[in-house]
């Protein structure tokens, strides 16, 4: 996602115990965040958010619990959190991003080697919270999801933005909002619910849970809203914990073979396979929404797709000559090995930004069999490493300029698009004759449309 937050930063706190580190940060709409780590570089993410009670001492307990698991925990205060929402005097709120951005900011501030993939946790209304937030966010950007105590109301001032696609009602006597079930989530939502919760109706949250798609309920006998008695509910609480970071593994098991340095995705092609292969490199959320859609549209066409993960590729330093000697390397494996003739090579917004760079620095004989380059959202300055300004603003020391970069590529065809309401991108100061321009609906994520993307694009790879 291309938000970007103004904030302060400092670490302002840091205790050091025998079993674990305790540190706290601060940044943008959260406030302080109290951090929980056992060891530097846990291989674990999880961004867990208070009850109304705010970060206190029942919430700190359960993330000493998950730190024990070797995780990172990120304590969020919920009462701050909507406050701010509250005052920002925006139309809709969106928190995907903002913990999307808070994960990214936490990992890169503390040197994690990669990039890991968070789990939201949250209690009583941080347990709506992290519901709504799952759903909101684009597939693919969190692991999943776990609730404790979740009731389906928020006492919201303003309405979350509809993102991808989750729907809401006004709460009681107009008041705040009441989230629906999801039938689309393609991530895991876990419920925990308490036998006896006296605060967040069991067989209402039963109801709820039933109808959505990748949701799961666990009941707690003896367990009311306060979860006061840990034997009751620790052992599922951190079975939940393990099961979706576990099925995480599982999804991000690597490519094999010589290629396994790099942060790929397979998507197999459905029906009859095309002779055309195609190369998607992400934005800057990583493999999800956008580039998701793109790459089962176009297997649902016959054309197999490999996915370069930008998010994880550019958490450390490359050049341009490093991409483009990387591109070679999948280009050649999966041209051979799928038996390819012809590749079509896509870009989404960082992705579009940096893949002229890649192009331009491909083998003659190679660039020979790309038959289009597309550039969905290319904006105007680019950098081939993350840092921390990426999500807090301000100016980046090592940027590149994508204009000219994009009106030297030669040999492959060139469509540029980008959203009407996208005032950021480069395709319409682009020289005339250097690329098929087009105007679409909506702003940098096309307004949802991916059908229309995946279309134009099929079309370029046709005789």
């Amino acid at each position: 996602m291309k938000k970007y937050l103004i904030v302060m930063i400092g670490v302002v706190l840091a205790v050091q115990s025998a079993a674990a580190e305790e540190l706290s940060l601060t940044y943008g709409r959260f406030g302080t965040v109290a951090v929980y780590r056992q060891t530097p570089h846990p291989t674990r993410v999880a961004l867990f958010v208070s009850g109304d009670g705010g970060w206190n001492q029942g919430v700190v307990d359960m993330a000493r619990q998950l730190a024990g698991l070797d995780a990172l925990v990120a304590g969020i205060d919920i009462v701050h959190y909507l406050k701010q929402l509250a005052d920002s005097g925006e139309a809709c709120s969106y928190p995907a991003a903002d913990f999307e951005n808070l994960s990214h900011f936490l990992q890169k501030k503390l040197d994690f080697p990669d990039y890991i993939q968070p789990v939201l946790i949250g209690y009583s209304s941080g347990a709506t919270l992290v519901y709504a937030t799952l759903v909101q966010a684009p597939p693919g950007t969190f692991s999943g999801a776990i609730s404790l105590g979740f009731c389906p109301d928020l006492p919201l001032v303003n309405p979350f933005c509809t993102g991808s696609g989750f729907k809401m009602e006004p709460g009681p006597k107009g008041k705040g909002v009441n989230f629906l079930p999801a039938s689309h989530l393609e991530n895991p939502w876990i419920a925990l619910q308490g036998d006896v919760d006296q605060v967040c109706d069991p067989t209402a949250t039963r109801r709820f849970v039933d109808q959505v798609a990748k949701g799961e309920i666990v009941m707690l006998p003896k367990v009311g809203h306060g979860y006061s008695v840990p034997r009751n509910w620790m052992p599922q609480f951190r079975q939940a914990f393990l099961k979706i970071v576990g099925r995480q593994v599982a999804d991000t098991g690597g490519i094999d073979g010589t290629l396994s340095d790099l942060p790929l995705v397979e998507v197999q092609p459905v029906g009859k396979q095309s002779r055309t292969m195609a190369v998607i490199v992400t934005g800057d959320g990583g493999w999800a929404g956008v580039d998701r859609e793109l790459a089962a549209g176009l297997a649902d066409r016959g054309i197999g797709v490999v996915g370069l993960n930008s998010l994880k590729y550019f958490w450390t330093p490359r050049t341009p000559q490093q991409l483009g000697s990387d591109m070679d390397r999948i280009l050649s494996h999966y041209m051979k090995s799928w038996r390819k003739e012809q590749a079509v090579l896509i870009g989404y917004s960082l992705g579009a930004d940096v893949l002229p760079f890649a192009v331009n620095r491909l083998p003659e004989s190679l660039r020979a069999l790309v038959r289009c380059v597309v550039l969905l959202a290319p904006g105007r300055q680019t950098s081939f490493e993350f840092h921390l300004s990426n999500w807090i603003g301000g100016p980046s020391s090592d940027t590149f300029a994508v204009q000219p970069e994009i009106e030297r590529i030669s040999g492959p065809s060139l469509l540029c698009l980008y959203g009407a309401q996208d005032k950021e991108s480069v395709c319409p100061l682009l020289a005339e004759g250097s690329a098929q321009i087009e105007e679409l609906k909506g702003g940098h994520h096309f307004g949802g449309d991916y059908g229309a993307l995946v279309q134009k694009i099929i079309a370029r790879t046709e005789p």
